[in-house]
C-alpha cells in the first residue's frame, strides 16, 4: 500500500471515521485514548502523528502547542473544525518537518501499523523530541486472536464495511489489521533506536496495546 493510496483512503472516509471507530471498538476508543494521554506526564509542545480527525489532540490538556500531522487532507480539514486551537499540517511521519527538540511529547493513536518505514519514523521522533521527551503509541496488537478478528471483518462485518466504505477501502482496513505487530516487536523496534519503553498496557485480552517510550 503506497502512501498516496493510504492518503486517499483516509481522506475519503474522514466523514464517517469517528462514528465507525466508536462502533467497531464498542465505544472503548475514548477510554483507550484518555488512558494513552495519562501515560504522559511531561508538559510542553505535543505532536500527534497521523492525527486523523484530531480527536486525540482535542482530548489533550497539555500546556503548549498542539500540532497534528497527517497524509490525508480530508482528515486534516475535519480535525481543524474539531480542534480550532490546534495546528495541523499535511506531512509525512517519516520526514517530520520540524527542527530538533521541538516537542515534549509525541502521540500515535491507531497509526503505527500504517507507517511504511517504521525505523525512519522512530529516528525522526527521537530527533524532534526534547531530552527526556516521551512518546505514546496506541494500536492493535498482533496476537493469537488476530486471525479471528480479520475473519470477522471479512465475513460478519463485511456488509457493514462495504456499505460505509466500499470494497477497496474495507479491504485496506482488513489488510492493515492483518499486518499489525505484536507489542513486544514494537518495543524492540523502538528501543533499537535509543528509546526506553517505560510503560505497557493491554486491553480486552491483549487485542489493543498502549506503550510509552522515553528519550534518554
Amino acid at each position: 500500500m503506497n502512501k498516496k493510496f493510504v492518503s486517499e483512503v483516509f481522506s475519503q472516509v474522514s466523514k464517517v471515521y469517528d462514528p465507525f471507530l466508536k462502533f467497531i471498538t464498542v465505544g472503548l476508543i475514548d477510554r483507550w485514548q484518555k488512558d494513552l494521554l495519562r501515560l504522559l506526564d511531561k508538559e510542553g509542545n505535543r505532536l500527534d502523528i497521523g492525527t486523523g480527525t484530531g480527536e486525540l489532540l482535542k482530548k489533550s490538556t497539555n500546556k503548549g502547542l498542539k500540532v497534528g500531522i497527517d497524509l490525508a487532507m480530508g482528515m486534516l480539514k475535519k480535525a481543524k473544525g474539531k480542534c480550532p486551537g490546534c495546528h495541523f499540517l499535511l506531512a509525512d511521519a517519516e520526514n517530520i518537518p520540524f527542527k530538533d527538540a521541538s516537542f515534549g511529547t509525541i502521540t500515535l493513536s491507531l497509526v503505527y501499523r500504517h507507517i511504511e518505514d517504521k525505523r525512519a519514523f522512530i529516528k525522526e521522533a527521537y530527533r524532534v523530541l526534547e531530552k527526556g521527551g516521551q512518546m505514546a503509541i496506541l494500536d492493535v496488537n498482533r496476537f493469537i486472536g488476530t486471525k479471528i478478528l480479520t475473519f470477522l471483518m471479512r465475513y460478519l462485518f463485511r456488509h457493514i464495511g462495504l456499505f460505509i466504505f466500499g470494497k477497496e477501502k474495507w479491504d485496506f482496513f482488513i489488510h492493515s489489521l492483518d499486518n499489525s505487530l505484536n507489542f513486544l516487536d514494537v518495543k524492540e523496534q523502538i528501543e533499537k533506536e535509543g528509546f526506553k519503553v517505560t510503560r505497557i498496557k493491554r486491553y480486552i485480552f491483549g487485542v489493543v496495546y498502549a506503550i510509552r517510550a522515553d528519550k534518554a
